[in-house]
């Protein structure tokens, strides 16, 4: 149970942060809780994803210079791509973003599985998991509760946004878009700083 709990505590500690994840899901909760939800999954598949390559001992080779800065590029891409296009639909109204958001779910699952694929600080926070959970007797109990957590968050967070996007005039909403798409560029930008200079 311990072990447990410390992959809980591990898991809430490596998905509440604000990150590029985040700030995709925040945006997308303000128009449908299902549209951020997908994009929390497709994080938490990515995640998964890695989880099983550290199991097979295939994650430590993606931690070369080179793969890093190839990985780091479409990250940059990427990132760059969602920003510009919340800031192109920042100002359609609400109600007629979550009609068109609604049914693409599966789109919006690959947005959040591709950011977290592509960011190489993912491949760092499951390599330093695996340090830390191989103190443990029960290492699965660890890793059950980091993604347990993981989980929660993606379940919780959007919907209380989604929740308190009623409360939120038009003009706000266009607003909160601006700045999460500026944050995800900075993100974009930091990224190719830490990588390429």
């Amino acid at each position: 149970m311990n072990a447990f709990l410390q992959g809980l505590l591990l898991g809430f500690s490596a998905a509440v942060p604000i990150g590029p994840v985040n700030v995709m899901i925040m945006s997308a909760a303000i128009n449908s809780f299902r549209s951020a939800f997908a994009i929390g999954l497709g994080a938490m598949s990515a995640d998964v994803a890695y989880l099983l390559l550290l199991a097979f001992g295939v994650l430590g080779y993606l931690q070369g210079e080179i793969i890093e800065k190839i990985i780091g590029a479409f990250g940059f891409c990427y990132l760059a791509y969602i920003s510009y296009v919340i800031f192109k639909n920042a100002d359609k109204p609400i109600r007629a973003q979550a009609q068109g958001v609604q049914a693409n779910f599966t789109k919006n699952y690959a947005k959040g599985l591709f950011v977290t694929l592509v960011n190489p600080y993912t491949v760092g926070f499951w390599l330093s998991v695996a340090s830390f959970a191989k103190s443990f007797e029960n290492a699965g109990a660890v890793v059950a509760g980091l993604v347990a957590a993981i989980f929660i968050w993606i379940a919780s967070m959007p919907f209380a946004v989604h929740k308190s996007a009623k409360f939120i005039s038009q003009n706000v909403a266009k607003w909160i878009n601006y700045v999460c798409a500026v944050i995800l560029l900075g993100f974009a930008f930091f990224l190719s700083y830490k990588l390429f200079l």
